[in-house]
């Protein structure tokens, strides 16, 4: 399966960097979604959808792993 590091046609350097970019983007991102429900919590409301979307986000990524292993 030809990857989007592959179609730019990266060098290892390249790669090294689009993968560290990428942990990057999920750990702000991560950073983010705690800050939102701890908003939330402050305001005395409870973030139900940012805590429930967790897992379900988690197994929508578990489930594409296992389709993707599966199909290469």
């Amino acid at each position: 399966m030809k990857t989007e590091m592959d179609a730019l046609n990266m060098d290892e350097r390249q790669r090294w960097c689009w993968l560290l970019a990428n942990r990057a983007t999920l750990i702000l991102v991560g950073i983010c979604w705690c800050g939102m429900i701890a908003w939330e919590l402050a305001r005395e409301q409870m973030p139900w959808f940012l805590i429930v979307m967790v897992p379900v986000f988690a197994a929508m990524r578990f489930s594409l792993y296992l389709y993707y292993k599966r199909a290469a």
